[in-house]
């Protein structure tokens, strides 16, 4: 018969009961029963499972710091001649290496129709077609699953996450995008307003993207350690009218300071003659008395304005605001901007300045997108104003980046006159140069509309300008840290900016220069771009080799993306098209994997799988 038997049980005669012992609170093993018809006798075993586990942990933790040491090695044993070189290494396969083969496939095929200009053309027409003939589905499956997933990260912020764990791996930060129409999240159903004014659902739809722009960067900060940056346009948060509007404000202050000037300065007179000809006219006697106290200031004292100084007394955002532009006139022919124009302004502010509060409070960079000319005047103006408010802190890298296009013929006075305005104004200047991406509109645009084209005549005037603009950064940053004795990081320099190109002659450029200015890679100072998907052999050189380096990463809705995937298309079909030696390379790599001839690659970041294994006793 068998008896059950605790462990107490056991142990009770060995212990002789004491009135002391009786008061004291033993403590209380745990019960274990078990059967035996004998007694049995006690031994100890070792804890394998433990010792195996501590063992393989051990292992692997070392495995991991020698990773990390070999990574280090590298990045320290890397120069700016080595980075070049390998950018100039035609077989480096750094990029294709980090790829399956499914997904070499994948990118050889979606580069093939990129380069097909026939279809690159054809493609808006026949995703019309589709839609009319409620044929979408299949469409959609099949951008989605070629297009979609080459060039975007997914459909939420969430589905990026493991596009950027991947890409971090090899040293690459992520600008995450936000890629959608704002009217599609709008319930189209719901009873129209009748008040509100005639902003009213255009500032529906800015609401909901102004909300999930802030669930953008709530993404990309949790994604990430730091570094973390997000893409935004202006345009997402304000209707497309009241940016027009604020653009002809803009250009017809401009226009008057160049006919009223002399020798780039306006007197008190030139101003007199803007407030006439560009402001609404005065509302009460109180309005009109301010506006002439100023101008006599300026008489009294003899002064004469720059042009940052004129824009900052006419500044939108300035402290007399009221003084030039309050009125009571709704006529929107009879004036610039209207009482309800101002109110809208002010709106789109603040949701532009929420957002970026969050950015900043997370440590988030806001990357301000560059759009058609007919809006840029108005961007440039929020984004300089943004910049002033978000970027004053001189121990935290930069919020705000604003957005320059080389090609165009008026991008290097711009990004210098902006550099100046901060130098006054003691504001880190952030920006990202692009060569541009609306060429073929912004031309066709001009010729309709019967003025001259803003964008360079040729080719080589863009190189010219976007590489002019590379030097005069640099040269700015060498020229402070001269007069500091103290080389520059993202939180200390007075300028940061992003090369955001594919030319791999540009790149190389600004690894030269960056030499010669005595700037260093891992300072942050200088970062490069590009898109995901596109060139990656010069993002993953550049990543291994320690420079900061980000791609930028659109996602949303599949649906909603596809204008995004056609303006891409479109706008890129000539760059698409001309990455012969990545698609060498990536066939070449696809070709060595089938017939087993590929070499082992070398990480470029240490990735360690630490594996547990049980055994039974």
């Amino acid at each position: 018969m068998h008896r059950i038997v605790s462990r107490t049980a056991i142990a009770s005669p060995l212990i002789r009961r004491t009135p002391l012992l009786n008061r004291a609170k033993l403590p209380q093993l745990p019960i274990r029963s078990f059967a035996t018809q004998h007694q049995q006798q006690h031994v100890a075993r070792l804890p394998f499972k433990s010792i195996t586990a501590s063992v393989l942990l051990t292992s692997s933790f070392y495995m991991y710091t020698q990773s990390v040491a070999q990574a280090e090695a590298q990045m320290k044993a890397a120069t700016p001649a080595s980075t070049i070189d390998e950018l100039h290494d035609k077989e480096n396969r750094i990029a294709v290496h980090s790829k399956s083969t499914a997904e070499l496939a994948m990118a050889l095929f979606v580069y093939r129709l990129c380069a097909l200009p026939w279809l690159v053309d054809a493609a808006p027409h026949l995703i019309a077609i589709s839609e009319k003939f409620g044929l979408q589905a299949p469409v959609y499956w099949f951008v989605k699953q070629t297009f979609f997933r080459h060039f975007c990260g997914g459909e939420t912020p969430e589905e990026c996450i493991s596009s950027m764990d991947k890409l971090a791996q090899s040293g690459i930060n992520c600008i995450l995008d936000l890629s959608v129409e704002a009217d599609l999240h709008l319930d189209t159903n719901a009873p129209v307003a009748t008040e509100g004014g005639k902003y009213h659902r255009d500032e529906q739809q800015a609401d909901v993207i102004a909300k999930m722009i802030k669930t953008c960067m709530t993404t990309a900060a949790g994604s990430v350690k730091d570094n973390a940056m997000v893409a935004v346009k202006v345009t997402a948060f304000s209707p497309p009218e009241l940016l027009l509007r604020l653009n002809q404000v803009i250009a017809a202050l401009d226009q008057s300071f160049l006919d009223n000037q002399s020798n780039g300065l306006i007197d008190a007179e030139g101003v007199r003659q803007v407030m006439n000809r560009v402001l609404p006219a005065p509302i009460s006697e109180d309005q009109a008395a301010q506006r002439e106290s100023l101008v006599a200031h300026l008489e009294k004292n003899k002064a004469s304005l720059d042009v940052i100084e004129f824009r900052k007394l006419f500044n939108l955002q300035g402290p007399a605001r009221d003084v030039w532009w309050k009125t009571d006139n709704e006529d929107a022919k009879a004036v610039l901007l209207t009482s309800e124009d101002l109110e809208a302004y002010d709106r789109m502010i603040a949701r532009l300045e929420d957002a970026c509060s969050l950015a900043r409070d997370l440590k988030v960079g806001v990357m301000v997108d560059a759009e058609q000319s007919y809006f840029q005047d108005a961007i440039d103006h929020v984004a300089v104003n943004l910049q002033r408010k978000f970027n004053a802190n001189k121990n935290q890298q930069p919020t705000i980046f604003n957005t320059y296009q080389m090609y165009t013929k008026s991008a290097r006075g711009r990004l210098e006159l902006d550099v100046a305005l901060s130098e006054r104004e003691n504001f880190t200047f952030a920006a990202k140069l692009v060569r541009g991406a609306y060429m073929v509109s912004e031309r066709k645009r001009a010729e309709e509309m019967g003025y001259s084209s803003p964008i360079c005549d040729t080719l080589e005037d863009t190189h010219a300008s976007y590489n002019g603009g590379v030097k005069f950064l640099l040269n700015k940053i060498k020229q402070h840290q001269d007069a500091t004795g103290e080389s520059v990081t993202n939180t200390t320099s007075p300028i940061v900016f992003m090369v955001a190109s594919h030319n791999r002659d540009s790149v190389i450029l600004t690894i030269e220069e960056m030499e010669k200015n005595n700037v260093h890679a891992q300072s942050g100072v200088v970062q490069f771009g590009q898109l995901f998907g596109m060139q990656d052999q010069l993002s993953y050189t550049l990543g291994r080799n320690g420079y900061a380096i980000y791609k930028y990463l659109p996602y949303g809705m599949i649906d909603e993306v596809i204008p995004y995937l056609l303006r891409r298309a479109q706008e890129n079909s000539s760059v698409l098209g001309g990455v012969a030696v990545e698609r060498q390379l990536m066939w070449e790599e696809v070709k060595d994997r089938i017939t087993g001839k590929a070499t082992k690659p070398v990480s470029s970041s240490p990735e360690v799988t630490i594996t547990t294994t049980t055994s039974s006793v």
